[in-house]
């Protein structure tokens, strides 16, 4: 069978995905408007609970990899959409900020074991040669289902006002439930599970992983680049700049519409490179973003804005080379059909940034030179990661194809 066979024969797979991004493209741009406009909490302590109940998540990524193991990944994705759906419910109820932020863990701590499900499943489904072209097709659907729920959630507000706001928040934990139902009609292929009197991979196994733990190290370390766009330039451009309002938007759309039209074709480019050279040039693209960034204030008024949405794209494309490609990585350095734990951790290469991200950035605004001082620093951290990345032992599969430097 083709592997476009082999995609439409998990439409209700990729449909599930569709669904469950949209109900968060929905939602998640308004959310904290949501605490701010009906709960009627103070933005500054309604965004400290969010961000306390997220960051309190990390503590389950451990369980979330035994859950793995234990329940399988397509048990996990169902419990990980229960889960949001009954704490996003939880948001109608939310009296205080406490409450606030169980309700954050709650859905948070749902998103962690989903990302050490997901990329277990896909582990299920393709084979070592395609993981990059399933996460690469898996990044296309989710950024375009992402695209079309914010615009719905522009519709909303533009039609409903104050009360679009409840409906994003109720369609949000329905898009979870539909989720979780579109799965049951799944199959997934058994795993080749490691015997009885072998070890079982788990957490501490993957941090003394040098070759994973370097992976990890330079992905999360990379992913502050991918803030740019849609955190930092809204504030930098019309804040500080004092650029027209209609700029950040043209920044955000020019990102989400690179990675939709691109994100395949640069699957299929570097399908013969090595993914550790893929990698490397992400980084280096990720560079010379960050350094055009710094320039942006020194260049005419009139240049700033399309320098800026020139960053977003050249980042867009960095972001859809190195996520792909790092999945796959990821999970052909894992133990084959025992990637639970690995990928519980793999999951802080995006999921760190997007915590404290915008807290870091909002504060480094303050001082803008300072702020891309600060991320150039953490791309050049990144690639000093992958370059120190240790001998891979060759006795282990799927190693092959992930370069010795």
């Amino acid at each position: 069978m083709t592997r476009a066979g082999r995609f439409r024969r998990q439409r209700r797979l990729f449909l599930s995905v569709a669904v469950d991004t949209f109900g968060s493209g929905v939602f998640l741009p308004l959310s904290l408007l949501f605490f701010v406009t009906v709960r009627h909490f103070p933005a500054a302590a309604a965004g400290t609970a969010v961000t306390a109940g997220s960051l309190a998540s990390f503590a389950v990524v451990p369980l979330c990899g035994r859950l793995v193991q234990a329940l399988g990944p397509k048990s996990c994705l169902l419990v990980s959409n229960l889960l949001t759906a009954l704490g996003y419910g939880l948001f109608f109820a939310a009296g205080n900020l406490a409450a606030v932020a169980g309700a954050t863990f709650l859905v948070t701590a749902a998103d962690r074991l989903y990302g050490a499900a997901w990329p277990t499943l896909v582990a299920r489904f393709a084979k070592p040669e395609e993981l990059t072209e399933w996460f690469s097709a898996v990044t296309v659907l989710k950024t375009t289902s992402l695209g079309v729920g914010t615009l719905g959630a522009t519709a909303l507000m533009a039609l409903a006002g104050g009360h679009g706001l409840l409906l994003a928040l109720a369609l949000n934990s329905a898009s979870s439930l539909l989720a979780a139902a579109l799965l049951l009609g799944v199959t997934v292929p058994a795993a080749d599970r490691p015997g009885p009197r072998e070890r079982r991979s788990d957490t501490r196994a993957a941090l003394a992983d040098r070759p994973f733990l370097s992976l990890v190290a330079s992905q999360t370390l990379l992913s502050a680049a991918w803030l740019v766009p849609t955190v930092a330039f809204p504030i930098y451009l019309v804040e500080t700049l004092h650029q027209p309002a209609y700029w950040p938007t043209v920044v955000v759309a020019v990102r989400y519409a690179t990675a939709t039209t691109l994100q395949m074709r640069i699957s299929r480019r570097v399908s013969g490179w090595t993914r550790s050279r893929v990698l490397r040039l992400a980084i280096g693209a990720a560079a010379a973003a960050i350094a055009l960034t710094a320039t942006i204030s020194t260049a005419p008024h009139a240049l700033q804005g399309p320098l800026a949405v020139l960053v977003a794209a050249v980042l867009a494309l960095a972001e859809l080379a190195s996520k792909p490609t790092a999945a796959a990585a990821a999970v052909a350095l894992a133990p084959k059909g025992d990637e639970g734990p690995y990928m519980s951790l793999f999951q802080l290469t995006w999921t760190v940034s997007y915590a404290v991200g915008p807290a870091v950035i909002g504060l480094g605004l303050q001082n803008p030179p300072l702020l891309w001082t600060a991320l150039a620093a953490c791309v050049a951290a990144s690639a000093l990661a992958h370059r120190l990345r240790t001998p891979l032992r060759p006795t282990t599969p799927l190693r092959e194809d992930v370069e010795t430097p």
